[in-house]
């Protein structure tokens, strides 16, 4: 059946189809599921304000649980007032102490309060976001504490960089009463104008709003919402409202289309012909659209991606040829591969053999030298007996110490993860350098972590030798530094290995843990890449940045937790890849 008969069945088949009564359907029909679907959007979205508002809450109040318990800086300030020593020196430490006290715990607002009764009661010993706040009355702080455990909306100013303003804050507090002391501390949040958008971010269609409850923000043109919490002030009067609001402007807009197109059925004869032209063009089109994304997916690499064969004469041969040519563009690749990994160990062959030959010549020369020696019965032969048998020891040795390499490099054994202490660990590495021209500095702490303390040891002894190596290669004598240093960082571990050496350059910081990259003249390019094998097979990173005084510094971070089991399991011994 030829494609123009085809066209002409389908438009005169198509034409008795009843079109009249589907604009009416549609319309009613979404109108009704889209305001239904508006309607549970919004409570959904009430529903998961109000519960983030208590997780924060929660988070705000177990902060300030937590600081009213045990906190060094309170402590401090009670042994003062209990001990009568409060006084301006107190004062001021208590103004550098409380802003990083107030930004540890993610707090806006910090006032710690004197809550002891008397004349006293309700002095502001210290806040973190305006130190000249200090020894105004604030008692009614105190009172709101006193109340309960609710939260309180209260007007503050906050002091940052571009000076001071006022603003409105949500706070929450507790009272401390220890050692004859009572001391009341309340933090909190500033209500800004995108505290909503912070707390539950692009919530689109829904707006969330902080608006007075005197005020008549809270029923503007997008409806009057629905309330999401409200806050009292320090004096238990009702001051905010958190609302939710619906923009129904894109609802309406979606009505109104459907409205035009209801209005549109007189004409849906032409719609049913433009119908039909797209029913046909995709039926034509499908077969070169599925073409073309089986050709998007041979381009990107899947070259098993086969067609179905369908359709008449010319598409069917085109998919029968395209499927022959990703059958042959497999079979190239798979040949391809196979060349590869054959050039990668030739090249590690050539690569050996290359090393391998430049002591051989030496060694050969000296021992032609002795033989020469020896048959002439020369006077000296005794005395250059013992500096070429030398030699050629340095030279064997050299060679054990690049074969070494390259079976360590090539074969690592899989971690035995202990718990040790790598500050003792890099102590012990940085000890066996201490001979070194090279001044060794090491800040270290005891901190503890799971690993393989022999392959630890390793890549510290290596790290370090590259650092004073590099070091004395630029400094004079006694000049060159190298520093080790060990930082906790919670859940892992962070060394820093730096020198002022000459430096790295940014173009080769990722290729220094190529095999065989190397910069020294008698390097087996192999330190580093070991290196690089056993931090990752400890589940950590290595990293290249800037050290002293533009040298270089190796930055180790290792989990405390040491290598999950299915890394660990996967490292039995096996041959690296190449290539």
């Amino acid at each position: 059946m030829s494609l123009r008969f085809r066209i002409a069945l389908l438009f005169l088949i198509a034409t008795f189809v009843p079109f009249a009564g589907l604009g009416v359907l549609v319309q009613s029909t979404t109108v009704e599921e889209r305001r239904a679907e508006h309607r549970q959007l919004l409570e959904r979205r009430v529903r998961s304000a109000d519960q983030r508002l208590a997780r924060q809450d929660a988070e705000d109040r177990r902060a300030l649980s937590a600081m009213c318990e045990h906190d060094l800086v309170i402590d401090r300030l009670i042994l003062d007032l209990a001990t009568g020593r409060f006084g301006p020196s107190q004062e001021q430490s208590l103004v550098s102490l409380l802003p990083s006290m107030m930004q540890g715990r993610r707090f806006d607002v910090l006032f710690l309060l004197d809550a002891r009764s008397g004349s006293e009661r309700g002095k502001i010993l210290g806040a973190g976001h305006d130190p000249e706040r200090a020894g105004a009355a604030r008692s009614d702080l105190l009172d709101a504490i006193a109340r309960g455990d609710r939260a309180f909306v209260d007007d503050v100013r906050v002091v940052g960089e571009e000076g001071g303003r006022d603003v409105r804050a949500l706070l929450q507090g507790c009272l401390v009463e220890r050692d004859g002391v009572s001391l009341g501390v309340v933090g909190g949040r500033v209500l800004s104008e995108d505290f909503a958008e912070a707390l539950m971010g692009d919530s689109a269609p829904v707006v969330f709003r902080l608006s007075d409850i005197s005020s008549d923000q809270a029923t503007d043109a997008l409806g009057g919402g629905e309330v999401v919490a409200s806050f009292a002030n320090a004096r238990g009067e009702a001051r905010i409202s958190f609302t939710a609001h619906f923009d129904d402007a894109p609802l309406e807009a979606e009505i109104a289309a459907l409205e035009k197109r209801a209005l549109g059925i007189a004409g849906v004869a032409f719609l049913i012909a433009i119908g039909l032209s797209l029913l046909l063009s995709w039926s034509l089109s499908r077969p070169l659209a599925q073409l073309a994304e089986a050709a998007r997916r041979v381009g990107q690499g899947d070259l098993e991606s086969q067609m179905d064969v369908r359709g008449g004469a010319e598409i069917g041969e085109t998919m029968t040829a395209f499927n022959e040519m990703t059958r042959e563009l497999q079979s190239t690749r798979q040949k391809l591969l196979r060349a590869e990994r054959i050039a990668a160990w030739r090249e590690v062959a050539r690569r050996i053999a290359h090393e391998i030959k430049n002591p051989l010549q030496p060694i050969q020369m000296e021992i032609e030298t002795m033989r020469k020696m020896h048959q002439r019965k020369h006077p000296a032969f005794d005395e250059e007996f013992g500096g070429s048998t030398q030699l050629i020891l340095d030279e064997v040795r050299r060679l054990d110490s690049m074969v070494t390499e390259f079976s360590r490099f090539a074969r690592l054994p899989r971690p035995k993860p202990k718990t040790i202490d790598v500050a003792e660990v890099l102590g012990q590495a940085v000890d066996l350098h201490s001979g070194r021209s090279s001044e060794l500095a090491a800040a270290l702490g005891s901190v503890e972590l799971r690993a393989d303390r022999e392959q630890l040891m390793q890549v510290f002894v290596n790290l370090i030798q590259n650092a004073c190596d590099a070091a004395e290669a630029i400094r004079p004598e006694g000049q060159g530094r190298v520093r080790a240093s060990l930082h906790d960082e919670g859940e892992s571990v962070e060394i820093r290995i730096e020198d002022n050496g000459p430096g790295i350059p940014e173009k080769d910081r990722l290729r220094v843990f190529e095999p065989y990259f190397t910069t020294k003249s008698e390097g087996t390019g192999l330190g580093l890449a070991i290196v690089h094998r056993i931090v990752g097979d400890h589940a950590g990173t290595l990293d290249v940045e800037d050290g002293i005084d533009g040298g270089a510094a190796f930055v180790i971070r290792l989990p405390k937790s040491g290598p999950p089991e299915a890394i660990a399991a996967s490292l039995a011994d096996t041959d690296l890849p190449l290539g």
